[in-house]
């Protein structure tokens, strides 16, 4: 088991829960405890995943969700990766007022030997000054209150960490008041190997 638990999404019942979840997650990644397990998956089932648990959600708050599919297979672990997008993906919900979210991956790198999983909002954007801040812990833009409802500020370093430990990247492109794409950049996968990848699962 990684150790990382998995942020619900169930209302105000379960955000104590979650803010500690967070909490016991930040900690156990700055102790170096969380083992990754690299492996050849397919994206597909996990921006699936991933739009399944928040399609609803998004929809409550008049949002448009869209989560292009993919063929594209990379190297990675799934349960991480899979938490990097959901945090990436709960925040843009949870700043977005109107509009619509995207998720897509296509292949990137000179040598196309890269995929890039964009999550982009149509949100109120970052100030160019903020965005190395956001990254700590316990930093919220748009939360002066500190209504915990809102999280603690944890989910961008939680990412930041992930990334870290996979040894993926991470870049945002952002425009006061006109969104911002959040980009994980991680190896690609040949469609050979991921054939041979699905061969030897069947």
């Amino acid at each position: 088991r990684h150790g990382l638990t998995k942020t619900g999404h169930h209302g105000a019942v379960g955000a104590m829960g979650d803010l500690l979840d967070s909490l016991l997650d930040i900690s156990r990644l700055d102790a170096g405890v969380i083992e990754t397990r690299i492996a050849v998956l397919p994206l597909r089932p996990v921006l699936e995943r991933i739009a399944s648990e928040f399609g609803a959600i998004a929809q409550a708050k008049g949002l448009e969700l869209v989560v292009r599919k993919t063929a594209l297979w990379v190297r990675s672990d799934r349960i991480l990766l899979e938490r990097i997008l959901v945090n990436l993906l709960s925040n843009a919900v949870r700043y977005t007022d109107h509009g619509r979210i995207l998720i897509a991956a296509r292949v990137c790198g000179t040598d196309r030997s890269q995929v890039r999983i964009d999550v982009r909002d149509s949100g109120p954007g970052i100030p160019e000054e903020a965005r190395e801040a956001i990254f700590q812990e316990f930093v919220q833009l748009g939360n002066p209150e500190r209504d915990r409802s809102k999280g603690l500020g944890l989910g961008l370093a939680i990412v930041k960490r992930l990334v870290s430990l996979l040894d993926h990247r991470l870049e945002l492109r952002s425009a006061h008041g006109a969104g911002s794409t959040f980009s994980v950049i991680l190896p690609r996968v040949s469609a050979e190997e991921a054939a041979r990848a699905e061969a030897a699962a069947a």
